[in-house]
């Protein structure tokens, strides 16, 4: 692994040829976990222990999502090995032949390819070609309010400053019990926090039934009841939440594979993240990257099917372990393994909390296809 460098020089040596200065990072240091009254626990997780245990000397970067999304979409739009990316928006599935390799629009359009890459989220449609009632959702009786707050606008409150000199600019922060957690940390080039507030539902939101939506507001008023038992400082912090959203949290299970024919399904439409290990985009990245280094620019239509079982076995029990394990806080794994187990036989529940998150990072899936691809290679010279 590369020794210690400096982060301007590690912006700009990423093999995914991505600036990672345009997502506006901020430096992590750790995760620290708090009670509601702002008392330290001892489950924590520094930095310099990951680098150890991991053997990883890089920055770690927390970002906005939209940041790193519009990076991303830079990156993708770069286009490869010469050829142009066009990206079509408002396209909706209606449904995906898996086997000739045909996606038909809702508009009527129908599109074909060798390979189909089924990107699309918790409400996909793409999960039918493998699995009939793939989109069958399971209500998880949590909560959770996502909203941000100027890091200067909080500056600017006395009331806040025990709980800023607290958590500071340089980590990400879990405040709060086994069924109520506030997660804070700091990103857009330390000038804005991000934040959320999981939180178990009502029999009223139950009955109400509110769709999973990035786009549903949520009501400060609603906000503030649930920050009960929480420091002051806390609640006033909360009270300075702008762009204030509310959901339900609902899952599904994860197919009995990921592939099918030209199908693969990556990111959510394959393994639905709730938020308690923060894996939902990071699962979907590794996704991602672990297709690019199956499908090389030398690969044949025919090589498809094949190489999309070497996709199957370098991701599917890591991100379903993660998946059913994120359904609730860390206290509480030991409550999902029978669930686990239906999709991982052999599953095993590790408790510790910083065992647990470097199990999530401690992934190499190029490396892995790299090693599957070339023990390919030698069974076909043999």
């Amino acid at each position: 692994m590369p020794a210690p460098e400096t982060l301007d020089n590690f912006y700009h040596k990423r093999s995914w040829d991505c600036d990672f200065k345009t997502l506006y990072p901020v430096e992590c240091e750790g995760i620290r976990i708090y009670s509601a009254d702002l008392k330290l626990t001892n489950e924590n997780i520094s930095k310099h222990v990951g680098e150890e245990k991991l053997g990883i000397k890089e920055p770690w970067l927390m970002a906005h999502r939209v940041d790193l999304h519009n990076g991303l979409r830079a990156l993708a739009e770069k286009g490869f090995q010469g050829r142009p990316v066009k990206i079509h928006l408002d396209s909706k599935v209606e449904s995906v032949n898996a086997e000739t390799g045909e996606v038909h629009f809702q508009d009527g359009r129908t599109v074909k390819g060798d390979l189909v890459i089924g990107a699309d989220g918790l409400h996909s449609r793409t999960v039918q070609a493998i699995i009939s009632n793939g989109r069958d959702k399971i209500k998880t009786g949590q909560k959770v309010f996502r909203f941000l707050v100027p890091v200067e606008k909080a500056q600017a409150n006395p009331s806040v400053k025990n709980l800023l000199d607290t958590i500071g600019l340089n980590q990400t922060s879990a405040i709060g019990s086994t069924y109520k957690r506030l997660i804070i940390y700091p990103c857009r080039s330390g000038t804005l926090f991000n934040c959320a507030l999981l939180h178990p539902a009502t029999e009223a939101d139950e009955l109400a039934g509110r769709k999973s939506s990035w786009l549903s507001a949520g009501s400060v008023e609603d906000f503030v009841k649930c920050l009960d038992g929480f420091d002051k400082g806390i609640q006033e912090f909360c009270k300075m939440a702008e762009d204030l959203k509310l959901w339900s949290l609902v899952t599904r299970d994860p197919p009995p594979t990921y592939v099918k024919g030209k199908l693969a399904l990556i990111g959510d439409a394959a393994h639905p993240m709730l938020p308690h290990q923060g894996q939902g985009g990071a699962q979907a990245i590794e996704d991602a990257a672990t297709l690019g280094a199956v499908f090389t620019g030398a690969t044949t239509p025919e090589q498809v099917p094949e190489l999309l079982d070497i996709y199957n076995q370098v991701r599917y029990n890591h991100t379903v372990t993660i998946c059913i394990t994120s359904r609730v806080s860390h206290e509480r794994r030991r409550e999902v393994l029978d669930d686990l187990r239906r999709f991982v036989p052999n599953a095993t529940i590790e408790e510790d909390l910083s065992r647990v998150s470097f199990a999530a990072w401690n992934s190499y899936p190029v490396r892995d296809v790299e090693r599957l691809l070339a023990l390919r290679r030698s069974e076909i010279v043999v």
